[in-house]
């Protein structure tokens, strides 16, 4: 049982994330399920990861914010590992444009003005944030609380653990070449889809696969006073409670301009829930994108990447959305203090095409360890 006894000690990816900021390197150890380095994983919707965890169903979990906050705050569970020091700056969720509603002058304009309405609503998170003190950060914690449906206390513990962003700059691009060569080295990503997909190279992929043109013309947007699509509303896909999502949450509520309208509504926006929103995971957003039931949607980095190439799945990234704000988890009083601790033991993710799944596998690995599901 050569996979069983031997660690194949092959280093398949070394990464500069961020203009430098890390170096991270990923070993393939294989399948070595025995003989001591394997962790086991299981797929579960961070909103039931909690009630798992204090159930003692699995040892640990990563997920996004609030579902680690929520644990920490309600005393059942302890932060093992902040993504940021996995990969530290690294980009999370993503805007994404489904390319046929983009393919004439009317969905151009309205993904224009989603985007308008996505920068001011990130505009408001941050200057919120900056003053805690201030009106604007009570109704953003109320907002979050909605959408999130936990409460104050893990809004406000959950909300100091990330960035909010919107801007597709070098450091951005940068981080999503790293992701895909990380896909690639790993096999998840077949080395012919690059070259299926009609691209040069890495770094020609990421630079067809995200458009900062529509954030150069959303600067230019203006408010309003018409209902521009009001018989065909963007439908928009987004996951369930996600806070790294909460720009979205900004632009529907009718109370942050104090006008009574939305912030879609002030760029002539009629958006709506896409139908099975909010999902699961970001691999379920790109699914409803291929069956063309999402028109624009908030998802993880790599999901986008991997499902796009893969599954051959037509959209563009149009912005950022946040960084960081993901976290492995493990048991209050489970004595597990390092990552050697999870050997033999059981930690639900999100999915493997999720952001989490991929950090997951780089901590891990980089510690010696593998990754092996639970059947």
């Amino acid at each position: 049982m050569e996979k069983m006894t031997s660690i194949i000690a092959v280093v398949v990816a070394a990464a500069i994330v961020l203009a430098g900021t890390a170096l991270y390197v990923l070993y393939d150890l294989g399948d070595d399920d025995g003989d001591g380095n394997t962790v086991y994983y299981v797929v579960e919707p961070p909103s039931s990861m909690k009630g798992t965890l204090a159930a003692g169903q699995i040892d640990g979990y990563i997920a996004w914010e609030p579902f680690v906050s929520d644990s920490v705050v309600g005393g059942v569970g302890t932060v093992l590992k902040w993504s940021g020091e996995i990969v530290p700056n690294h980009p999370c969720c993503v805007v994404a444009v489904h390319d046929p509603f983009i393919s004439d002058d009317e969905g151009q304009e309205l993904a224009a003005r989603f985007l308008k309405a996505h920068m001011n609503a990130t505009d408001w998170i941050n200057a919120a944030m900056e003053n805690k003190a201030s009106p604007e950060y009570n109704l953003l914690k109320e907002i979050a609380v909605d959408f999130t449906m936990r409460n104050e206390s893990v809004v406000e513990e959950a909300l100091d653990h990330m960035t909010f962003h919107y801007a597709t700059d070098d450091d951005f691009t940068v981080a999503l070449e790293n992701f895909t060569e990380m896909y690639l080295d790993l096999g998840v990503i077949g080395e012919e889809k690059i070259a299926d997909g009609g691209y040069e190279n890495v770094t020609d992929f990421v630079d067809q696969y995200v458009n900062g043109s529509y954030l150069e013309i959303a600067q230019f947007v203006e408010p309003v006073d018409t209902i521009l699509n009001p018989d065909s509303p963007i439908r928009l896909g987004f996951l369930s409670g996600d806070l790294h999502q909460l720009a979205q949450a900004v632009a529907k509520s009718s109370e942050v301009l104090g006008n009574g309208k939305s912030i879609f509504e002030n760029y002539g926006l009629n958006v709506d829930d896409a139908i099975g929103a909010p999902f699961a995971n970001g691999g379920a957003v790109m699914d409803a994108f291929a069956g063309g039931y999402v028109d624009i949607g908030y998802l993880g980095s790599p999901p986008a990447i991997l499902k796009h190439l893969n599954a051959e799945v037509d959209t563009t990234i149009l912005a950022q959305v946040n960084i960081e704000g993901s976290a492995i988890v493990v048991k209050t009083g489970s004595g597990i203090d390092n990552l050697n601790g999870l050997v033999g033991k059981v930690v639900a993710t999100p999915g493997e095409s999720s952001i989490q799944f991929l950090l997951l596998k780089i901590v891990l690995q980089q510690e010696g360890l593998s990754l092996k599901i639970r059947t």
